[in-house]
């Protein structure tokens, strides 16, 4: 069974800015790689979800799939731990500052044994939190579908550049019933 990894990102304190965040966005760059404190029990093929802490809006900015087992790696800090790096696969990312996310505080009521709010990034969530985790993404998606579908529709029209929100095509074809 896979597990449910929550990665942490601070864009204050981040090698991984905002501004790096839209502009993979933009590319459609999904692939990278992001710290894993769980690592030992962490593997390749486990859903994330990126959790923007911080200031600013808060919650889930990013989810896909570890595409490795956690690895070794430069401290990203510069300050010298060691630290376990995974790489990974977005199936979805957004610019929290132009659509409403799944919000820390949702995620805080729902699920109120976890700290969403800052901590260690790389965090395994306990089965019965992903599966409420799963639920509550799921749901959101559904309720927010329109709004991600009339902005395609937009960038479209306008043949304007997109740095507001990313779907892998696997995903517009569940949400849109694309064939």
């Amino acid at each position: 069974m896979a597990n449910t990894v929550i990665f942490k990102w601070n864009p204050a304190i981040s090698s991984y800015s905002m501004l790096e965040h839209l502009q993979n966005i933009a590319r459609e760059e999904t692939d990278s790689d992001w710290s894993v404190w769980d690592h030992e029990h962490a593997r390749r093929g486990d859903v994330f979800y990126m959790l923007k802490v911080g200031c600013g809006q808060t919650g889930i900015v990013m989810r896909g799939k570890l595409r490795s087992d956690p690895f070794p790696g430069e401290d990203w800090s510069r300050r010298g731990r060691k630290v376990y790096y995974a790489d990974y696969r977005a199936d979805f990312m957004i610019n929290p500052d132009t659509f409403s996310i799944l919000n820390s505080e949702a995620l805080l009521d729902a699920i109120p044994g976890f700290d969403w709010e800052g901590g260690h990034s790389g965090v395994i969530l306990e089965p019965e939190q992903a599966d409420v985790l799963d639920r509550m993404w799921n749901a959101w998606l559904e309720e927010n579908k329109g709004e991600f579908q009339a902005r395609f529709e937009l960038m479209e029209r306008r043949k304007m550049w997109n740095d507001q929100l990313y779907l892998a095509q696997g995903l517009r074809k569940k949400l849109f019933g694309i064939s």
